[in-house]
């Protein structure tokens, strides 16, 4: 299909295409490519409620209050804070078995 653009810089598709978005895409040349796309509109998650649990739990690590999603995993978040409490952080974890192995930290291993 030829289209002549007119004074104004625009181009007519005809009623068929009447409210449709289309993807320009400007090749070399002047050449120009219409691609019909769908745009589907998203919103932005909703933020996380902050509560108070009936019974005045707060999750672990000095929280004021939890979401939903904390009060229903708060058994594990319970059973992670005995963890941390008892082995330490990651960190800590790291550090400690590097401590134990200074044979990690020198020759061919690298740097960390």
């Amino acid at each position: 299909m030829l289209k002549e653009v007119g004074a104004s810089g625009q181009i007519s598709l005809g009623k068929k295409y009447a409210e449709r978005l289309f993807d320009v895409i400007h090749h070399p040349g002047d050449r120009f490519e219409l691609i019909p796309v769908r745009v589907v509109a998203t919103a932005p998650p909703p933020a996380p409620q902050i509560m108070q649990a009936p019974d005045g739990w707060v999750p672990p690590g000095g929280y004021d209050g939890c979401t939903h999603w904390a009060l229903d995993n708060r058994d594990a978040l319970e059973q992670y804070a005995r963890q941390v409490e008892e082995a330490g952080t990651a960190a800590e974890q790291l550090q400690r078995y590097l401590a134990g192995h200074p044979e990690l930290m020198s020759g061919d291993h690298g740097e960390i």
